[in-house]
């Protein structure tokens, strides 16, 4: 699905429309605070993304889904299109920027190729028994069944699904989740703590073990045959 975020209406139904008819699943938005819980469905493949949104700025908007570990393409469409603020636009973590007014067969060019560049570089998902992780879409399942789990947990748990048992170091699930950016031993202890309750309740054989000064690894009791 392409999500589409802008608070114009007629350029958000002719981006609709257009998308639509190029044969794109779309749902089009007029408030940033709507993305990041549609997002985190994980059904979303790229973000056309409005930087003046009438609850806030396209750029916090972009910033946070980086930060929650999405990783999902984005383009941002508005009508700053000054070198700053392209700048500013990719520092945020957009991965193309068309500024206002544009033509819509260059918008339909470059959403798909960012569809196409995702596509090509996803990996397949990481399974190991029961378990499965698909870090770029967000989604983790045991036994088939979907885990409500929080973006960040999702990472971390692929992170340990990748070693397969082995012993995870806290820095290597530090750089999986939030890359250069500077964060605290405390937020990753607070994903650690999310992610060990979601599991407990919904699928207490997978279980995350800390491995005293050493790390973390992933310990999986195997379902009755």
């Amino acid at each position: 699905m392409i999500l589409i975020v802008e608070d114009d209406v007629t350029i958000g139904r002719t981006l609709a429309q257009g998308l639509a008819a190029a044969g794109f699943n779309v749902r089009w938005l007029r408030r940033g605070a709507q993305v990041a819980p549609l997002v985190a469905q994980g059904d979303v493949e790229a973000l056309v993304l409005d930087l003046g949104l009438p609850d806030g700025d396209g750029l916090e908007v972009c910033r946070a889904l980086r930060e929650q570990g999405h990783r999902l393409p984005v383009l941002m469409l508005t009508a700053r299109g000054g070198l700053d603020d392209r700048l500013d636009g990719f520092a945020a973590g957009a991965d193309d920027y068309l500024a206002k007014p544009f033509a819509f067969a260059e918008l339909l060019a470059r959403v798909r190729v960012m569809v196409r560049h995702a596509q090509q570089r996803r990996p397949d998902p990481l399974v190991l028994g029961a378990l499965e992780v698909d870090p770029l879409a967000g989604e983790a399942r045991w036994a088939g069944h979907r885990l409500d789990l929080e973006p960040k947990g999702i990472l971390v748990l692929g992170e340990l699904l990748r070693a397969r048992g082995g012993v995870v170091s806290r820095r290597a699930l530090m750089d999986a989740v939030w890359g250069d950016a500077a964060v605290t031993d405390n937020a990753l202890d607070v994903v650690l703590s999310s992610l060990r309750k979601r599991l407990a309740q919904a699928a207490p054989e997978v279980q995350v073990r800390t491995v005293r000064g050493t790390g973390m690894m992933l310990d999986l009791i195997p379902l009755p045959v």
